[in-house]
């Protein structure tokens, strides 16, 4: 999360809100699809192992994780190489096949739920995507609307982004890239490629609240992704009490880093929700299994 008074160069989502009265409807939509999609098993496995090779599960997450850390330092060099426009078209096409892919694998996860012995839902779902993406390249990539409809699209994608992988995969690569990938946020704000962004296009991190003008808080999408994907998946592998321990240490981390970010002006968005429902659901899990 950033906070600033003018201009913002990543993809996020603008509020002058409490960050929390943003992020609970997304908490609870997860939750609800965590329940919906409970009784479908992994899905997303770079290796034919049995289920139990948690090694290779380990491994898979890394792996997910470095495509992630790669990613970001590739924006970095193409900013700081003036190819803003390649990196325009280079998002213009990952955001839409994006978005047409995950709606198709909810259209698909959705016919494994009900047992529908048919394409159907899939193609309404993909078609529903290439649409969804359409909008995507419109707001986010080419900057044609309003700051409304950037925030409701950024929205969608996180909830549809997030619950897919909360849902596909297996509970070791989950918690492997989830865990790094936090570890990894606190220093692309502080020292890696987000600071180096913020740098790059001089963007103000000014305390000053004396000003007229409101200061807004950006959320990055990935923070909306991962929220998302954490809440649906605790609640779809350990039940919907521990889902919603997750949701109250999302709530509480959340609102732990909103204050940060007041005093600090940057203050990474996924350490202190992340870690700290992680923490209240392994007390959870804990309590349950070997207390009641």
């Amino acid at each position: 999360m950033t906070q600033n008074k003018g201009t913002f160069v990543l993809i996020v989502y603008k509020t002058s809100k409490p960050t929390i009265f943003v992020i609970l409807p997304l908490l609870l939509i997860s939750f609800i699809v965590g329940i919906l999609y409970s009784n479908i098993d992994s899905l997303l496995s770079l290796f034919s192992t049995s289920g139990e090779d948690y090694s290779f599960q380990i491994l898979e997450g890394v792996i997910f994780m470095s495509v992630t850390v790669v990613s970001a330092f590739l924006i970095v060099i193409a900013i700081r190489k003036n190819l803003v426009q390649l990196l325009k078209m280079f998002f213009t096409f990952i955001f839409f096949i994006s978005s047409v892919s995950i709606l198709w694998v909810h259209g698909y996860l959705l016919e494994l739920t009900f047992s529908i012995n048919s394409y159907w839902l899939e193609i309404i779902f993909a078609i529903v995507g290439g649409i969804v993406g359409i909008f995507t390249v419109y707001v986010v990539i080419f900057e044609k609307s309003g700051v409304r409809l950037k925030n409701i699209i950024i929205f969608i994608l996180g909830i549809a982004m997030g619950t897919v992988f909360g849902a596909v995969f297996s509970i070791a690569s989950f918690l492997t890239l989830i865990i790094l990938i936090s570890l990894f946020d606190i220093y692309s704000v502080f020292k890696g490629p987000i600071n180096q962004l913020l740098k790059k296009t001089n963007m103000s991190l000014s305390q000053n609240t004396s000003s007229s003008i409101k200061p807004t808080i950006a959320i990055g999408i990935g923070d909306f992704v991962f929220y998302s994907s954490l809440v649906t998946f605790i609640t779809k592998e350990l039940g919907p009490n521990l889902g919603f321990a997750t949701i109250i240490g999302i709530l509480v981390g959340i609102k732990m880093t909103e204050n940060l970010l007041v005093k600090y002006g940057k203050f990474p968005g996924l350490p202190l929700p992340i870690f700290l429902s992680l923490l209240l659901v392994l007390i959870g899990w804990l309590v349950t299994k070997y207390v009641i």
